[in-house]
C-alpha cells in the first residue's frame, strides 16, 4: 500500500505542476530498485525521474563512473533556422546506462550521459539540439551515438563549446554523448 500511495503522490506532483515529465509506468518489481536509486540520489521519487536530468554515479563491481547533467541548452534549429521548438530530455534506466558505458568504452572514450531525447510535435527530417552537458569544454572530441533498435549509430556533431554540445537529432530516442580522447600524434 506504501508503494502504491507513492507512486500516486509521484504521479500528481508530476502531472499537477508546471514541470513537463515523461509519464513514467514502474513495474511493481522496480519500483523499490527506483526508490533506492532516489534515496541514494538525495531525490524524492518525482524529483529522481523527472525530466531534470542530473548526474550521480555509477556503479558497478569495482568501478565508477560519474553520470554528467544534461538538459536541454536552447531553442532547437529545424532546417538552418533557430525555431522556439525544444527538447524534452529524459533519464534511461540503468542498463541502457550502462550499454552508454560500454559504448564509450568501445570507441576509446567515455560516455558522459545517455539521455531520451524528444520533440514532441516537430518534423525532426533535419534538426539540430544543442545540449547543456556540465563535464563538456570548448575544444573536447565528442562524439554523440543515438541507439536504435538496439544498435549504437553515430551523430553529426555540429558544435562543441564549454558546456555544450550541438548535434543533428533526427530520431526521438537514447542519446549518448561521449568524449574521446584526442587524436595522438604518430611518432
Amino acid at each position: 500500500m506504501k508503494k502504491f500511495a507513492a507512486l500516486g503522490l509521484a504521479m500528481a506532483l508530476t502531472f499537477s505542476s508546471n514541470v513537463y515529465a515523461a509519464e513514467t509506468v514502474v513495474p511493481e518489481d522496480r519500483f523499490s530498485e527506483l526508490e533506492s536509486l532516489a534515496e541514494a540520489a538525495g531525490k524524492t521519487l518525482p524529483e529522481y525521474t523527472s525530466n531534470a536530468v542530473s548526474g550521480e554515479k555509477l556503479f558497478v563491481k569495482d568501478w565508477s563512473t560519474k553520470i554528467s547533467d544534461i538538459a536541454s541548452g536552447s531553442d532547437m534549429y529545424i532546417a538552418g533556422e533557430k525555431t522556439n521548438a525544444t527538447c524534452v530530455v529524459d533519464k534511461v534506466d540503468y542498463q541502457t546506462a550502462l550499454y552508454a558505458v560500454k559504448k564509450g568504452r568501445d570507441v576509446g572514450g567515455q560516455a558522459l550521459v545517455a539521455a531520451k531525447l524528444s520533440a514532441p510535435g516537430v518534423n525532426l527530417a533535419d534538426a539540430q539540439v544543442k545540449l547543456y552537458v556540465e563535464d563538456i569544454k570548448a575544444g573536447d572530441a565528442i562524439s554523440v551515438y543515438k541507439c536504435v533498435k538496439g544498435e549504437w549509430e553515430p551523430v553529426a556533431v555540429t558544435a562543441v563549446t564549454d558546456g555544450y554540445v550541438q548535434a543533428a537529432f533526427d530520431y526521438q530516442g537514447i542519446y549518448a554523448v561521449i568524449k574521446t580522447d584526442p587524436a595522438k600524434p604518430v611518432k
